[in-house]
């Protein structure tokens, strides 16, 4: 695995389950990827906008602070970045990244398992694509595509950071490249899943005096054709309020994922994500 650091050149949040490896997870009963085998649904999620709009509770004060309204990196603005993956080994695998707090995770997709609805590529690891025409010195990115007709809570893909949680606290946030294809919508989520709101954390659940699980910290961002560059500041984070916790355990990631909700059909590709200090 390959470790590294760089400058920038400036150039869904769904509710759900870890899902990656899954069947061989599910055995082990370790990550919460079972709940989608195990016909455990989470709650509905609104769309991106309506949830942006609404301005429900937060790791810091989400919304309400102006550097949460554009989140996208300025071309001067210089961020010490800690890659997390820039798929340019064409596998699902993440990067260790630093040694004294490694990382080990793949890229998942994962949906809501609605009839009609077709989530692509068939198989998680063809994730990886090479992209035409490539993004400056950028050849492979995550890519993936989904039907309108995920009608529950929806669909997306994602990454676990760790066999168990991540330590990030000494990161601000991630960032990471990504458009959408012309007929896609727009409106993407960006969770990050901790073991507070994780069903398989011990944490929350459905037992006398524990908060509901599934309400992840998260935000959205737009998407366009054209790749942009956005960062997500861990204070920019906002829960929905029925799960509610006091803040984002950051020393205890599991997973950050890439959703859209419920009815919408999506085409996108997300490149080079990073934390950033």
């Amino acid at each position: 695995m390959r470790r590294r650091r760089r400058w920038t050149d400036g150039g869904a949040v769904a509710r759900v389950p870890l899902a990656a490896r899954a069947g061989a997870l599910c055995a082990a009963a370790v990550w919460s990827g079972c709940n989608a085998i195990l016909g455990i649904e989470p709650p509905v999620r609104e769309s991106a906008t309506t949830a942006a709009d609404a301005g429900s509770g937060s790791a810091g004060a989400g919304g309400d602070r102006p550097e949460c309204r554009v989140l996208e990196v300025s071309p001067e603005e210089p961020l010490e970045l800690s890659l997390i993956d820039d798929m340019e080994d064409g596998n699902i695998g993440i990067l260790r990244g630093d040694d004294a707090n490694p990382r080990q995770g793949a890229w998942y997709k994962y949906n809501d398992g609605s009839e009609e609805g077709v989530h692509e590529p068939l198989d998680a690891a063809d994730l990886i694509e090479a992209m035409m025409p490539a993004r400056r010195d950028s050849a492979m990115a995550v890519h993936t595509s989904g039907n309108a007709l995920f009608t529950n809570w929806g669909a997306g893909i994602g990454f676990e950071l760790s066999t168990s949680y991540y330590d990030a606290t000494g990161y601000r946030g991630i960032t990471f490249w990504a458009r959408a294809e012309d007929d896609s919508a727009t409106g993407m989520f960006v969770t990050f899943v901790d073991q507070q709101t994780d069903n398989a954390g011990g944490i929350c659940g459905t037992m006398a005096g524990q908060v509901p699980c599934y309400d992840h910290y998260n935000t959205s961002v737009t998407l366009t054709s054209d790749w942009k560059h956005f960062k997500v500041p861990v204070e920019c984070l906002k829960q929905e309020g029925y799960g509610r916790f006091e803040a984002l355990a950051q020393d205890r990631l599991g997973a950050i994922q890439f959703s859209f909700g419920r009815g919408q059909a999506f085409d996108f590709w997300i490149d080079d994500v990073a934390f950033y200090r």
